[in-house]
């Protein structure tokens, strides 16, 4: 990290083995050794430190991601004020628009799901390979490649857009990802004049998505929903028209909401 001074090193080296755990599914202490070059006994005690707190399970010689994090993850999700009111917006587009919803937000300049809703109807991806897309709670995705990301994005200062690039870039996931900064530049001015976002095959083929920000009383963005479904049938009078419609709509829901929540300023 750049400014070491400010953390704890143990601390810090046991939440890189946690992520280390998590990127390679499960991980024997050898290996912990190897990735962050520490002694046996080193890893051993925060392996150990950590499975007992729950923050790990041991099955066997390996270690895996404990039930702790689930449960802290949840409480994360609900203690969140305006949980209520965002979930019973996303629920209601997925009725609205019949495909698959979420609210997402911003953290250190990726978005994570906090709130989905798939529609019974809702299918994106067939037999044929294609790439697969699910809004899972948890699931960290770029903001470049995203309809949510890309509406919060239009909502920054460009000095925080440009401070967000220089940490995670812009790496291709389909032939239609937007890579270069004029480009994305350009993308966030036309989302601004239209009020929502168009993720056209950013993240994956044949995937698109619609999104909007969601602000707080106070103006600054609490996050952004989506609508995400098969290119082929967010199209049209469904992409002009419908969708926009509806997102903007309990976008709007949602702010009045959460500005009552919040009382007068």
């Amino acid at each position: 990290m750049s400014d070491t001074g400010s953390t704890v090193k143990t601390t810090q080296t046991s939440l890189e083995i946690v992520s280390t755990i998590r990127e390679r599914g499960g991980v024997r202490t050898n290996e912990i050794v190897e990735a962050h070059d520490v002694a046996k006994s080193t890893a051993h005690k925060h392996l150990t430190t950590l499975e007992r707190a729950g923050f790990l399970r041991k099955v066997g010689e390996r270690y895996y991601i404990g039930y702790k994090f689930l449960n802290l993850g949840e409480y994360a999700r609900e203690q969140w004020p305006w949980f209520t009111a965002v979930k019973a917006g996303v629920e209601e587009l997925a009725e609205r628009t019949e495909e698959e919803c979420d609210f997402v937000v911003d953290d250190h300049g990726q978005i994570i799901t906090i709130v989905e809703s798939y529609h019974k109807w809702a299918k994106y991806g067939s037999g044929d390979g294609t790439k697969r897309y699910r809004a899972n709670i948890g699931t960290y995705y770029p903001m470049h490649a995203t309809g949510s990301g890309l509406a919060i994005l239009a909502s920054y200062p460009r000095s925080r857009v440009e401070a967000i690039l220089d940490k995670w870039e812009l790496p291709a996931l389909t032939d239609q990802t937007i890579t270069s900064r004029s480009e994305l530049f350009d993308e966030l001015d036309r989302i601004e004049e239209r009020g929502y976002s168009i993720g056209d095959q950013y993240y994956a083929e044949g995937l698109r998505s619609v999104g909007t920000v969601v602000t707080g009383a106070d103006g600054t963005p609490l996050g952004a929903l989506s609508v995400s479904g098969p290119s082929y049938r967010i199209d049209g009078s469904v992409l002009d028209r419908e969708i926009p419609r509806a997102i903007t709509d309990v976008a709007s829901s949602i702010e009045a909401e959460v500005e009552s929540i919040a009382g007068p300023v």
